[in-house]
């Protein structure tokens, strides 16, 4: 009776596991129905955006070098958005909610794998407590600045507070996890200040020779694309990350429900067989009965 009672108790705390890997699915899926559109309709115009980004910092080289010497210089006429520290910065974003598959953690894996490889002065910031949970935890035992941001409902008010912390480094990196499909999400590792095409996940050399006339003139139009569109690739990158995440939950939750359901059959194998144990015993002590009545 004691065996029968753990597997009934196993078998209610399953029911509840199951009712609660669906609900987490059911929400996951519509969260991610409601963003998916606008984050892959938005991918394309901002890649396309950033390539220009990338023409302008490349095919205007000597241009925007006499711009940087400016702004090294202490220049005071260059603009205040454009003076940079000379350092790299590296931001992992995670979620502060957990059960959202592997998604995560393997984007967490290369950021700790780039941030072993990183030359130069490079500064860290971890978006997210499980994210922060994970580097404190990690073996990459380096300072690190820990932005608390909502898994969703991310405001202007936000973007602003980390654009300004952005805005100081030469060159920015954000890693997050891209949604391919239901089925596939995949880590990356993203420019946002124009070394590369935004969301490029094989890095080719092309040759930029393209020439463009700066109207009104360079350090305005740079002006431009280090405020208003890094703020944009870089809502795009927390967008891209929740719709991962989002289809990872879905995959995980799926999983846990396959998981579940063999359980149960075990369990209710196990119960079924005490059950027929215990008829049979009943039904031998009956015989038993019989015998000694008839004796």
């Amino acid at each position: 009776m004691a065996q029968k009672k753990v597997v009934l108790e196993d078998l209610e705390a399953l029911n509840s596991l199951k009712d609660l890997a669906e609900s987490y699915e059911e929400i996951a899926v519509v969260r991610m129905q409601k963003i998916k559109d606008s984050v892959l309709k938005t991918r394309d115009f901002l890649a396309d955006l950033s390539d220009v980004f990338v023409d302008l910092k490349s095919s205007y080289e000597r241009e925007v070098k006499d711009l940087m010497v400016r702004i090294k210089k202490g220049d005071k006429t260059v603009l205040p958005s454009l003076q940079k520290n000379g350092k790299t910065l590296l931001v992992y974003l995670s979620s502060n909610g957990r059960l959202y598959g592997s998604v995560t953690t393997k984007t967490f894996r290369l950021f700790v794998e780039d941030l072993k490889k990183a030359t130069g002065p490079t500064d860290i910031v971890v978006i997210g407590k499980a994210g922060k949970e994970m580097f404190e935890n990690s073996t990459a035992k380096k300072p690190f600045e820990f932005f608390d941001l909502p898994d969703t409902s991310v405001t202007v008010d936000h973007i602003k507070a980390l654009m300004q912390k952005f805005l100081v480094y030469e060159k920015v990196y954000v890693y997050y996890g891209k949604f391919g499909n239901v089925v596939r999400q995949s880590p990356i590792s993203t420019s946002i200040t124009g070394e590369d095409v935004f969301e490029t996940e094989v890095i080719t050399q092309t040759p930029r020779e393209d020439r463009f006339i700066f109207e009104p003139t360079l350090e305005k139009i740079f002006h431009v694309f280090e405020t208003q569109i890094m703020a944009n690739l870089f809502s795009q990158t927390l967008l891209e990350n929740q719709l991962a995440r989002h289809a990872s939950r879905v995959n995980a939750m799926e999983e846990a429900l396959i998981h579940i359901e063999e359980e149960s059959k075990k369990l209710n194998l196990i119960k079924n067989r005490i059950k027929h144990q215990t008829q049979n015993k009943k039904q031998l002590e009956t015989t038993s009965g019989f015998t000694l009545w008839d004796s």
